[in-house]
């Protein structure tokens, strides 16, 4: 049964990989194409950037900018920011984009959790 539960999981593994893309920008930090997908039927970008600590991992405010391009919803705002806030990631008023600072060992679940987060706010739309 084990045995089972072992290729599972590396198969798992192995069509995450195939599903994700990844682009380094010249300044060092990457576009991830996830395999997740938003309430319009596209794929979820996370953007990761090195910082002096750790990685700060976010969606680069694309995600409300493509809900609300106007900013004119503001309760969507609102309900934004509080998922993203109860999820442990910050809201930047300014610039509406949802990021986390984490340390190297964090950083593949801080992606995934973001991506997710980004799907659940895109129902919002």
């Amino acid at each position: 049964m084990s045995l089972e539960i072992d290729k599972v999981t590396s198969e798992i593994g192995k069509w995450a990989q195939r599903n994700t893309g990844i682009v380094q920008f010249k300044d060092g930090g990457y576009a991830i194409a996830t395999f997740e997908i938003d309430s319009f039927g596209d794929t979820i970008y996370v953007f990761v950037e090195k910082t002096e600590w750790g990685y700060r991992v976010g969606d680069d405010g694309r995600l409300l900018f493509k809900l609300d391009p106007g900013e004119s919803n503001l309760d969507m705002y609102e309900t934004a920011a509080e998922i993203a806030l109860g999820a442990g990631y910050d809201f930047d008023e300014e610039t509406c984009e949802i990021f986390v600072e984490v340390e190297e060992e964090d950083l593949a679940q801080a992606i995934m959790r973001l991506a997710q987060i980004q799907v659940a706010i895109s129902y919002l739309g």
